[in-house]
């Protein structure tokens, strides 16, 4: 009797409407939702062999009397709905109170059509999102949200804390491909419940979907070629079977560079596997970059070597109206900087004598987080301990280690058409003692695919190795530098309907003590200084209107966001407060061409706010810049083929201080698929 109730089985689903979706992932079944015809479903369900229960039956039933009612063929892409309007896996967002505040998604569909070349490229589209590269294809990103600097933001590898302790320069350094990525979720804002300060990114790898006795596979591979000797050959595997899976690939990504000292090298390798509650992760980065006036144009022949090691252990248990989370986590990460590239400037003279070689870092990040919880149909208790400790052993920074404890607990009420999460954080810091944050966040549903969100949180940042330690001839950091705080305010919409789409919001956010590196606006002056500002206040808004789901026009996507920032710098220079992200607009549009081929645009006009030293050494403003990317493809079931193009404007621009950026790029890329899941 035990074998024949659990038995697996496949269920059939001939229309699906966004209503309580989240029964079937408590189902702990296949699921499959689908146009198909009436004999065709009838069929699938005789093979089966086993009758289904009879909820379920009426429920498929029903499905029946309504099949005729589709739109007629070639009206929408059922797909590409689908994949918009729910998850099949049953995956809900990873981020805490998630469904209180607005929470932007790139899914792996999205993810094959953008001309990108790393899984940092793909957020360059995002608004309120403001990526500043110092090299091409991922070798440096600093992330930035609504006016804040890099260090503010929070990034996440499935979930784990990855992000970097020493400074915001290495913690995109991530050993994931792009096309290994199921989705990305970013959330803008400050967020007690992550300890977020101006924003987070969870980055969440492939996994399977469903269970089967079978074996199942997906391999996939690519080849890119172009401009500036670019090549990256890539290979991929997720094989399932049972409650088991593996995702493993690798990749190696390499240019001689757009201009003098901007060539790279880059390897990555990573694999995940899981059984029922319990997975594991682990990933490699190998990169050496040329790093041309990377962080001085006084220095143009840098150079910078980095290794990065992750690994992580999570679990997770359901039973009854309790569950439980946790994991524990890993994160090394080496760098070699060199200020003169093989003991030699751009012109090839020796360096001078005051230099005694590169500069060495090891960071060792060690985590372990665990949570629990309760909910019943209207209310959800949770609480949890995060405990981290941050190693550094460093030429230029020196040895240092810290360790913070952070503990929380979050209360959830529902009722009727309005959500409440309430919450609380303490942490406590070896060096800095304790602080604190708390949140408030409301949802409302006034209609029927309208969602409103009123968020009111607290958070605070330690400062990083850097801003604490780093002294070299162009930097002096300031032992005394003490913790950020914020307070934000944020209203925001959410609309869906059919076809349409339609996200808004609005934020100000109270900045204390801000960290930044500044120094005198004359030309004499070249050594920054790293300080805290009294206050640093940000306000903006930010709007997202788009199609998507048509057979031909598979998305068309119009944004927009606006930041101000206000502080008391004076009249000093700003390297990261108050150079930031004012204006940025972005059209995307996902077009079919013929049978398989089709296209993506993505056109962006940015201007920022703030100055900079350009390579001939005078003090300049940053220019407004428009820039067009784009790709057009043939693609089918086993097969595509593209030709991609970044910055087919040649626009001449750069993204952070003097370094810039390549005015044209143009790839070919060849990837195949083999698979015998067919859900895919």
């Amino acid at each position: 009797m035990y074998k024949s109730f659990f038995k697996q089985t496949t269920f059939r689903f001939r229309r699906f409407s966004r209503k309580a979706y989240a029964a079937f992932a408590s189902m702990h079944k296949q699921v499959s939702i689908g146009h198909v015809s009436r004999l065709i479903a009838d069929k699938e369900l005789l093979k089966a062999g086993k009758a289904v229960a009879t909820t379920f039956m009426s429920v498929v039933a029903s499905a029946v009397l309504y099949a005729e009612e589709l739109p007629p063929e070639g009206t929408l892409d059922p797909t590409l709905l689908q994949l918009e309007e729910v998850s099949v896996t049953g995956q809900r967002s990873q981020f805490q109170s998630d469904q209180f505040r607005l929470v932007t998604n790139i899914s792996s569909s999205e993810i094959s059509l953008l001309p990108v070349h790393t899984a940092s490229d793909l957020l360059k589209y995002i608004p309120g999102i403001d990526l500043r590269e110092r090299g091409a294809s991922g070798v440096q990103s600093d992330l930035t949200m609504r006016g804040g600097t890099g260090r503010q933001v929070k990034i996440l590898l499935n979930g784990v804390d990855i992000t970097d302790p020493q400074t915001d320069h290495y913690s995109m350094d991530l050993p994931v491909d792009a096309e290994m990525i199921e989705r990305i979720e970013v959330l803008q804002g400050t967020n007690y419940a992550l300890d977020a300060f101006s924003g987070a990114i969870n980055i969440i790898t492939k996994q399977a979907s469903g269970h089967s006795d079978a074996a199942r596979y997906d391999i996939s591979g690519s080849l890119a070629a172009g401009e500036y000797g670019y090549v990256n050959p890539r290979l991929s595997a997720l094989i399932s079977r049972g409650e088991w899976y593996i995702n493993a690939g690798a990749s190696y990504n390499r240019s001689s560079g757009y201009m003098a000292d901007t060539d790279y090298k880059i390897a990555n390798a990573y694999v995940q596997t899981a059984w029922r509650g319990l997975s594991f992760q682990a990933g490699a980065q190998f990169k050496d970059a040329g790093a041309n006036s990377f962080y001085t144009v006084k220095y143009p022949n840098q150079f910078d070597q980095t290794r990065t090691l992750i690994t992580s252990l999570s679990y997770t248990h359901n039973w009854g109206g309790w569950n439980l989370q946790g994991n524990v986590y890993y994160r090394a990460h080496f760098d070699r900087f060199h200020t003169y590239r093989n003991g030699v400037d751009i012109e090839g003279n020796a360096a001078p004598e005051w230099y005694k070689g590169p500069n060495l870092t090891w960071t060792h990040t060690t985590g372990a987080h665990i949570q629990g919880g309760w909910n019943n149909d209207w209310t959800k208790t949770t609480a949890g301990i995060d405990l981290r400790d941050e190693l550094i052993e460093s030429t230029s920074l020196g040895d240092h280690n810290r360790i913070n404890l952070r503990y929380f607990l979050e209360e959830r009420l529902y009722w009727n058409i309005l959500s409440v999460a309430a919450g609380a954080s303490g942490t406590w810091n070896s060096q800095f003692g304790h602080d604190w944050a708390l949140g408030v966040n409301l949802g409302v549903q006034p209609i029927k695919d309208l969602d409103i969100f009123l968020n009111f949180n607290r958070a605070i940042r330690i400062p990083t190795y850097t801003d604490l330690y780093y002294h070299t001839a162009t930097q002096s950091a300031d032992e005394n530098t003490r913790p950020e705080k914020a307070l934000q305010l944020e209203l925001s919409l959410k609309y869906q309907w059919q076809h349409l789409y339609l996200n808004a919001s609005g934020f100000y956010r109270w900045g204390r003590d801000i960290i930044d590196w500044v120094k005198d606006p004359s030309t004499e002056v070249t050594v920054w200084q790293s300080t805290n500002h009294s206050k640093v206040d940000a306000a903006g808004a930010e709007a997202t209107i788009g199609v998507r789901g048509y057979e031909w026009l598979k998305k068309v996507e119009l944004s927009y966001a606006f930041t101000n920032v206000s502080a008391d710098a004076g009249d000093l220079l700003s390297l990261y407060a108050l150079d930031y992200l004012r204006h940025k607009a972005a059209l995307r549009i996902e077009h079919k061409i013929y049978k398989g081929f089709g296209a993506t645009w993505c056109l962006r006009m940015e201007k920022r706010e703030g100055e900079y030293t350009s390579m001939d050494g005078t003090v300049e403003n940053y220019n407004p810049v428009v820039l067009l990317d784009g790709g057009v493809y043939w693609a089918n079931q086993m097969l595509r083929v593209s030709i991609d193009a970044r910055n087919m404007t040649n626009t001449k621009y750069v993204d952070i201080g003097g370094v810039v950026q390549p005015q044209h790029w143009v790839s070919a890329k060849v990837t195949f698929n083999l698979t015998n899941n067919k859900q895919n």
